[in-house]
């Protein structure tokens, strides 16, 4: 049922899948607790409230089973993607996967593209201080799920757009690769003093031009450390909560965008579970406004 503003909504419905592993942080030794990530955003989302019936809108939520083999994890990670992915309507329903460390952008990317016909383009915007542009081989790590996306001819450079990048914290070589694959980086200081959420849209609205699915990863390491302790990799700049928050309310509400991940929450690395209510609170924004939309 379409919003009327009298408390009917889209009819939606929402998949959470949580991938409860940081093997791959430990590769890069990076500090470790986003396999703790998932759970503890299940345990906040389930604590909001509202008008808009987001909870209820949840048909299915799982946190797959790890072990201590990382390729037969993402595997895994990835088979389960793509049957619950199939299982949606992309015309009103979305995805929304929780790491976990960030190398799971690959599994869950992956799962998404086996799932479509061979044609779909997909196309990704990365919400990050770092490119995750690293090496895979001889081990996977947490930086490296859009270079093996790449690479494994998963999603097509010029449909990756790399937002929020930080100069600091990302090797030349990084740089050289993004370059040369003629990756789209939109770095922070582009987005200073209130152009974050307006550089959004138009990023949105170029890959929205050239793909039939769109789906939004947000590293919560792109986020200030001041309102987001909770990470492996935590930066003193980045987006602040409202910024997010509206870049997932247009993202909701862009009928091409099917789905959300979110990762590198970590739980012990936390200060009074600020960054789990954040996260929480951030998918909560997206799944709102899909229920605010019209039937497509």
């Amino acid at each position: 049922m379409e919003n009327d503003g009298l408390g009917n909504f889209c009819k939606a419905k929402f998949t959470v899948l949580g991938f409860p592993d940081d093997l791959a942080v430990k590769n890069v030794n990076g500090r470790p607790g986003a396999a703790e990530g998932p759970g503890k955003f299940l345990e906040f989302l389930h604590r909001l409230k509202g008008r808009i019936p987001v909870l209820e809108s949840i048909g299915n939520q799982r946190l797959v089973t790890m072990g201590a083999d990382l390729e037969e994890n993402h595997r895994v990670s990835a088979e389960l993607t793509e049957k619950e992915y199939l299982k949606l309507d992309p015309r009103t329903d979305a995805l929304i996967a929780v790491g976990g460390s960030h190398d799971y952008a690959y599994s869950w990317i992956r799962g998404i593209k086996k799932s479509l016909a061979g044609s779909t383009r997909i196309g990704c915007i990365n919400l990050d201080a770092h490119f995750d542009l690293r090496e895979y081989l001889p081990v996977m790590t947490s930086g490296s799920p859009f270079r093996r996306l790449i690479e494994e001819d998963l999603i097509q450079p010029r449909n990756l757009i790399e937002f929020g990048i930080q100069s600091h914290c990302n090797a030349k070589s990084l740089w050289e690769y993004a370059e040369q694959q003629k990756i789209e980086t939109v770095p922070m200081e582009k987005l200073r003093f209130g152009r974050a959420v307006p550089e959004f849209k138009k990023a949105l609205e170029r890959l929205r031009r050239k793909c039939e699915v769109v789906v939004i990863s947000l590293d919560l390491d792109s986020m200030s450390v001041a309102l987001a302790p909770g990470v492996s990799a935590p930066q003193p700049e980045g987006f602040t909560a409202t910024e997010i928050y509206s870049i997932l309310e247009i993202a909701g509400a862009d009928p091409k965008v099917t789905s959300l991940g979110i990762f590198e929450l970590s739980p012990p690395l936390d200060l009074q579970d600020q960054t789990s209510r954040l996260a929480a609170q951030a998918a909560w924004k997206f799944m709102e406004q899909k229920l605010r939309g019209k039937k497509r």
